[in-house]
């Protein structure tokens, strides 16, 4: 009877925690205006929109600074894609921090219709 219980228990635990994993990585965070991005969102998943205003291209990687009417931020790619300045994007990714200024490590990027801009 007691190792069925424990057999049960960590079942129980092994499918909350894939549950868990799965729902981590379906929900994506609310979108957030450039400048409400502070320290306090330093290494979580934040989503936000701008348009390019710069674009810095290297061999492996590509750094993009997107600004909304108030702020800009540097978006950091891993690998060079065809984005042209003034495009709009809407970035998902992990804010981290690189000599003392924030940047977003991009995970999902998609490229907006100019309307959509607000």
């Amino acid at each position: 009877m007691k190792f069925s219980l424990l057999k049960l228990t960590l079942a129980i635990s092994l499918i909350g925690i894939i549950f868990l994993l799965i729902l981590s990585n379906i929900l994506e965070p609310k979108l957030q205006s450039i400048s409400e991005i502070n320290t306090k969102d330093l290494n979580k998943k934040i989503k936000t929109k701008g348009q390019i205003t710069n674009i810095k291209t290297y061999e492996n990687f590509q750094i993009l600074t997107i600004s909304d009417s108030i702020k800009s931020i540097n978006i950091i790619l891993n690998k060079p894609l065809n984005l042209t300045r003034n495009q709009n994007l809407t970035i998902t990714g992990t804010l981290n921090q690189y000599k003392n200024k924030l940047q977003i490590q991009a995970e999902k990027i998609t490229l907006n219709h100019p309307a959509s801009m607000t």
